[in-house]
């Protein structure tokens, strides 16, 4: 069984933000019958609609990264 989060941050770190993410994402589940069900699943546990529940997961995630790093500047540090 896939973990559809742990692939999707996979595929954050490999592809980035952006249109190569989407097409990876909709290769793979084109590919595997069993990856399309595992995701419907994780769409319905997690509140997503399945057309677009990817695309929501990552915006979130990366909304969540900004936002620890707002916060570890907002306290006075800097890189």
């Amino acid at each position: 069984m896939n973990d559809i989060s742990d692939l999707l941050r996979e595929l954050l770190d490999r592809c980035g933000n952006n249109e190569t993410l989407d097409s990876e994402f909709q290769n793979l589940l084109q590919a595997d019958v069993r990856l399309q069900d595992e995701y419907k699943l994780w769409c319905n546990a997690h509140g997503y609609t399945v057309r677009n529940g990817y695309r929501d997961y990552i915006n979130e995630l990366v909304e969540s990264q900004d936002s620890i790093w707002d916060n570890y500047k907002e306290f006075g540090n800097e890189i």
